[in-house]
């Protein structure tokens, strides 16, 4: 019997089998230790996989004389006519293939990071690495300081080394040796979800996310806000860092949302305590005190204890706050005008 030239380059009826580099290749362990692995391949062919091939497999319990294992093949015949094989390969193209699977099928995964830079933060995926970008953060890991000091935005992102994040895997570029992960998309259904049952006036409870010299974001169910300085307290907060540590849990109010951005207040959960003080002042009422300062916006008295009173520049002739030739301490007398509870002042005329 006579065969063409393909049955003998594909081992048709002649039991040959031919072996391709890059190829996947099954074979049962026939001897192992601490060096190589050794296999018996289809067709009766030795193959060898080497400590550097084997990866952390030759530590592996499981993989012991008479398992079967799948590698790829690294060289179809070396010197010695063995097959030289990969397990290391086989699992990072098992690897690469499921992640393009992710990326396809929007599935979340769970990932280890065990390094972090300037950029963002490294994760391990079956031992591929894989790069967290600080944009693709949720509001809680986003390292925010005041400045975007780079030496403390590092400082805080190595503090998530050793962590598990779910992610979901954005773009897989095998070629190029790239895969780029998302905390962020892994969370945007709910974050879509709080935004459109979310309103105005409702009352929230969360975590400081952030502290910064002109407030603090605080982050729930995948969403963040920011309660700005002015919104921290009825009084005067000058550092909220003196108040505030990003983990603290607080109660916050909807103030304000505009698309994916909340503004927050804590103030606004407690009556305002200024609007006790200035119950027995009415308009048309006469006041005096003393001056404390004046600046563009006009002379400010003391009407009372935590009560200012503020005239404007015109009841004094003159077009510029240089041009006062008033002392702190002097007393002006005048009559209110009107009660702003917003800015909480009197607004006083001159008499």
């Amino acid at each position: 019997m006579t065969h063409s030239m393909d049955d003998l380059l594909v081992g048709k009826d002649a039991g040959i089998v031919l072996f391709r580099a890059g190829d996947s290749a099954k074979g049962v362990v026939i001897d192992i230790n601490t060096s190589r692995i050794l296999l018996e391949l289809e067709g009766g062919v030795t193959g060898i996989i080497t400590k550097k091939e084997a990866g952390g497999f030759l530590t592996d319990e499981s993989l012991e004389i008479g398992a079967t294992v799948e590698a790829t093949i690294i060289n179809p015949e070396n010197e010695q006519g063995l097959v030289v094989l990969s397990l290391k390969r086989a699992s990072q193209d098992m690897a690469w293939s499921e992640l393009s699977t992710l990326m396809d099928e929007v599935r979340i995964v769970k990932v280890k990071i065990f390094e972090a830079n300037k950029g963002g933060l490294m994760a391990n995926f079956k031992g591929l690495r894989a790069f967290l970008p600080v944009s693709q953060l949720t509001p809680l890991n986003y390292p925010r300081v005041n400045g975007a000091d780079s030496a403390r935005i590092l400082q805080k992102l190595q503090e998530h080394i050793g962590k598990e994040f779910a992610v979901r895997v954005i773009n897989v570029d095998r070629e190029g040796g790239k895969i780029i992960i998302s905390e962020k998309a892994a969370h945007e259904e709910q974050m879509k979800s709080t935004l459109k049952e979310l309103n105005v006036g409702d009352v929230v409870k969360g975590e400081v996310s952030g502290v910064l010299k002109y407030g603090i974001f605080v982050a729930f169910d995948g969403v963040e806000g920011l309660v700005h300085l002015s919104e921290l307290d009825w009084g005067h907060i000058a550092d909220p860092s003196a108040h505030y540590s990003q983990g603290n849990k607080v109660e916050v109010m909807v103030i304000g949302i505009d698309g994916d951005k909340l503004s927050l207040s804590i103030k606004r959960l407690t009556d305002d305590p200024w609007r006790d003080k200035v119950k027995g002042f009415q308009e048309g009422q006469e006041v005096s005190g003393k001056v404390l300062r004046w600046n563009a916006q006009g002379i400010f008295i003391e009407a009372a204890s935590d009560v200012q009173g503020l005239f404007s520049l015109e009841d004094f002739g003159v077009g510029s706050h240089t041009e006062l030739k008033l002392k702190e301490g002097e007393e002006l007398h005048g009559v209110i005008e009107s009660i702003n509870v917003d800015s909480h002042r009197l607004e006083l005329k001159k008499v």
